[in-house]
């Protein structure tokens, strides 16, 4: 009862017209935390539905989609508050969600249900419904819109699907449990091997790998700088967070993250990483120019998904 009402008062304070906003998902707990990004203190904690784990802007950059797997339903939400705008229900166990480069195309990623649903974008009408191995999990597409490359956590693959027509154009093993993945500016995908202490390059044309990259523990998701320079690797098992080179994929730094980094985002003025730690309910923040920890801000369970507003 006392946690209820803790979270009740918590929920009163007001959110509108908050500069830098940062929005974390606490996957555990069922709830969204609202954050001032200029005073680093969580303003709110929402309830927002079953499991939330990822979110991201549409297209047009006017909602932010928080995914609650457990409720079966997207949640559009102010991104510049926090404000709840709307829900789209028998969304099935939506885990990961993307559009497709040209916005013609929404995927959802279904770890529990073991498959992958692509709507058509535009009115949020599924067009396919693959069943697939083990725990898809995070997806990339191609530059083009043609294709997505899906994570396979308990399988250990990567799978490739035709968006048009949903046909799967392969499967193939790239190392134990793949989580997070993206595509470089070469035309490779790398993926985080989260089983392992590295990354995997892979040929999108056919899956096969190119070659491994040593990272740290846990290898997980991916965070590409803005200006192209750096692609940043979390290390969830090792609480490290990778710098590397995306053109030569060599290491050129390694940050400490305490709590076990998993989705990261920068400031609005790209001097810090932001990361949430699954396993210390808690937020990083790091500066960027010294690798230092510049503070943590205390959030709900099992932290996930994260996303900071730019003063608008």
């Amino acid at each position: 009862m006392l946690r209820l009402l803790a979270l009740l008062v918590t929920v009163a304070v007001p959110v509108s017209a908050l500069a830098n906003t940062v929005i974390v998902l606490n996957s555990d707990d069922d709830s969204m935390s609202v954050i001032s990004g200029s005073d680093r203190k969580e303003l709110s904690r929402v309830p927002i539905g079953r499991a939330p784990h990822h979110l991201m802007l549409t297209p047009d950059g006017q909602d932010l989609i928080v995914a609650n797997a457990g409720g079966n339903e997207l949640v559009f939400v102010d991104p510049s508050s926090g404000a709840i705008r709307r829900r789209l229900p028998k969304i099935a166990d939506p885990y990961q969600v993307g559009f497709s480069p040209d916005a013609k195309w929404f995927v959802t990623t279904s770890d529990r249900l073991d498959r992958v649903d692509i709507y058509d974008a535009a009115g949020f009408t599924l067009a396919h419904r693959l069943s697939m191995p083990r725990m898809p999990s995070h997806m990339a597409f191609a530059p083009d819109s043609s294709r997505v490359f899906i994570t396979l956590q308990a399988t250990d693959s990567v799978v490739a699907i035709d968006l048009a027509s949903g046909n799967v154009l392969w499967t193939q093993p790239v190392g134990p449990q793949p989580a997070g993945i993206w595509m470089t500016p070469a035309g490779t995908l790398v993926v985080g091997i989260m089983g392992s202490n590295h990354i995997a390059e892979v040929d999108p044309a056919d899956g096969h790998v190119i070659r491994t990259v040593e990272t740290g523990r846990g290898a997980h998701n991916f965070l590409a700088a803005p200006d192209g320079k750096a692609l940043y690797v979390s290390n969830r098992v090792a609480s490290t967070i990778s710098v590397l080179d995306p053109a030569t994929l060599s290491v050129v730094r390694t940050i400490s993250a305490p709590g076990g980094p998993d989705d990261m985002a920068f400031s609005p003025d790209g001097t810090e990483l932001w990361a949430t730690g699954r396993w210390r309910s808690q937020v990083d923040v790091i500066d960027l120019a010294t690798g230092a920890l510049k503070g943590t801000i205390p959030v709900g369970r099992s932290p996930h998904g994260i996303y900071v507003d730019a003063a608008r």
